[in-house]
């Protein structure tokens, strides 16, 4: 499944194809969305496997669960395709949201015609999760892989945490677009095991990239503090990267107050790419 905004006539600018983050939904996109629409430029953005817009999933109970994480970059990586036979002339970018950007930093590894990458609050919770903490979970997964790790309520409902706004996030927690009733051991081993193939993928990448995070993000940097954002920038040999970060932003800029910036960060970055494109 999945969403797409773009300009009502003619062909567009560019393209972005978008990935979300655990828990999330193609739809979440949508505050940049519609931004980038206004300028011109399309917008796509697909559900991912295991969670919410999984129409492969038959039963409930397959949501939530995944037998081999490296499926998440192939279907992205084929969607990408799908995108590009339909806009053929058209820049190319990637964008992904916390763990839908370790997807799309493995993508941009694969695909040769990629114009840029868009980092939005990545996951580095997972780049750098603990040797000890890595193992625990991979033992946990052998014995009892598909048993239920947690329910749905990584958000806490009495402090901010995916925006500043705690009604926001308690609102977002009770939608019926949320897995439930939880996540298993196995979705996340292949999550912490997609990290180690974005960290790799990181150190590849040449393409030009924006990475926008929140110091006050609780959830992507869980564990292994703000540094970690610095450490995958400073991984990147792209000469052409930029990173934005709020003072006061938490885990979800394109819905926290820091809104009207993020969106503007991103549309000016694609407007410097699509001139130096076309001179």
């Amino acid at each position: 499944m999945y969403r797409s905004w773009g300009p009502e006539e003619g062909e567009p600018r560019a393209a972005v194809v978008g990935l979300p983050g655990w828990n999330a939904t193609a739809g979440d996109i949508e505050p940049l969305a519609r931004y980038l629409a206004g300028r011109g430029i399309a917008v796509y953005s697909c559900g991912m496997r295991g969670q919410h817009g999984d129409l492969t999933a038959r039963a409930l109970h397959l949501k939530g669960d995944i037998v081999d994480g490296r499926l998440w970059t192939r279907d992205f990586c084929e969607f990408t395709e799908w995108v590009r036979r339909r806009h053929p002339r058209t820049p190319l970018f990637l964008y992904g949201q916390s763990m839908g950007a370790l997807i799309a930093l493995t993508a941009a590894d694969r695909e040769a015609d990629v114009r840029g990458i868009i980092l939005h609050s990545p996951a580095v919770a997972m780049v750098y999760t603990p040797l000890v903490a890595r193992s625990f979970i991979g033992v946990m997964r052998a014995c009892v892989g598909d048993r239920l790790l947690f329910n749905v309520g990584l958000i806490p409902g009495d402090k901010p945490a995916l925006t500043s706004d705690v009604k926001f996030d308690r609102v977002w927690g009770m939608s019926v677009d949320r897995v439930r009733p939880g996540y298993t051991w196995r979705f996340l081993d292949d999550a912490l095991k997609m990290g180690e193939r974005s960290r790799a993928a990181a150190r590849r990448l040449i393409i030009p990239v924006i990475m926008l995070t929140g110091d006050k993000d609780p959830i992507g940097t869980a564990g292994v503090g703000k540094h970690a954002f610095a450490k995958l920038m400073n991984s990147i040999p792209s000469s052409d990267k930029e990173w934005d970060r709020f003072p006061n932003g938490y885990h979800d800029l394109i819905h926290d107050g820091n809104k009207a910036r993020a969106l503007d960060c991103v549309g000016s970055w694609m407007e410097r790419e699509l001139s130096r494109r076309n001179g």
